[in-house]
């Protein structure tokens, strides 16, 4: 896998939908062109993008649009993790004839599934792709932890990749401490960590607030990979203060409430999320304008 080509900051995407919880085509197309000259990459149809709450055929249509849209400008990761293996492939089949630069799949979730469960529904991923996979740890979605160890034995078997979002900065490191392929790509799976994990050698990150403020993140990615450490700090500090504006969990419902804010028709979160009440955007509104990321 060329880490190269996949490095830097990937927003993980929100999804625009319409008032009947369809993919809204149009607005979609609009969103991938305004961020594809402003970020290194997309992260697709995880959980920012609401995967988990979409239709196998909504995800198929996620996956067309924006391959098409991005029309190889920067990498499209697409994620196809599903709670069962059939449409887990079929996702993954679909991706790869789409023409989408790699693939990731979180660990089934809902049941606890043990280490062998685990290393085979990745195994019979690998083996139905010939695009990179990337697993995506995410355990506290997925009742499910991956460790530096059980990582290095999917590394064997064809793994190329991990995207951690475990926030958990020294189990991290021991990803990148056992894993021995030079070409593996280890990404953060979230801002609040990007500093300490680019400084231990973390090829980049999927972040959500980079939906919203790509070059924000972008600079503390920069700054980390120039040396500037001091510089990255005070970002950093400033992006995880952020993280009491957005909201705790995965707050897909206040990207749709910061976009149009900033001139991004981004639609409406797909139920059972709700949009913001009115009160609420205008306490985001205001802590942004206080914060200077927005100008009212």
């Amino acid at each position: 896998m060329d880490v190269k080509k996949f490095s830097g900051v990937y927003p993980a995407v929100i999804t625009p939908f319409d008032e009947k919880g369809e993919v809204d085509v149009e607005k979609l197309t609009n969103y991938i062109n305004y961020l594809s000259d402003k970020v290194d990459g997309l992260f697709v149809g995880g959980s920012y993008g609401s995967g988990p709450v979409m239709t196998p055929a909504q995800r198929k249509t996620l996956c067309e649009v924006t391959v098409k849209t991005c029309n190889h400008r920067i990498p499209v990761i697409m994620h196809i993790g599903c709670t069962n293996l059939n449409d887990t492939i079929e996702l993954a089949q679909h991706a790869e004839a789409c023409g989408a630069d790699a693939i990731a799949a979180v660990t089934p979730f809902y049941y606890r599934h043990i280490p062998s469960v685990i290393k085979q529904y990745y195994k019979d991923l690998i083996d139905s792709v010939k695009l990179p996979v990337i697993a995506y740890n995410n355990p506290k979605y997925s009742n499910f932890t991956i460790t530096g160890d059980f990582l290095a034995e999917l590394a064997d078997i064809g793994l190329q990749g991990v995207k951690d979002s475990s926030a958990d900065i020294s189990l991290f490191y021991d990803f990148m401490a056992k894993v021995k392929k030079d070409d593996f790509l280890f990404l953060i799976g979230s801002q609040t960590h990007l500093l300490p994990a680019v400084v231990g050698g973390a090829h980049g990150c999927v972040s959500g607030l980079s939906n919203a403020f790509p070059a924000f993140i972008k600079e503390i990615y920069n700054k980390c990979k120039e040396g500037k450490f001091a510089e990255a700090r005070d970002l950093q500090l400033k992006a995880n203060l952020l993280r009491s504006v957005t909201g705790s969990g995965i707050p897909v419902p206040f990207y749709h409430a910061v976009l149009p804010m900033l001139g991004v028709d981004i639609g409406l979160p797909k139920r059972p999320f709700l949009p913001l009440p009115e009160a609420e955007v205008e306490r985001i509104r205001k802590a942004l304008t206080e914060t200077k990321m927005i100008i009212s």
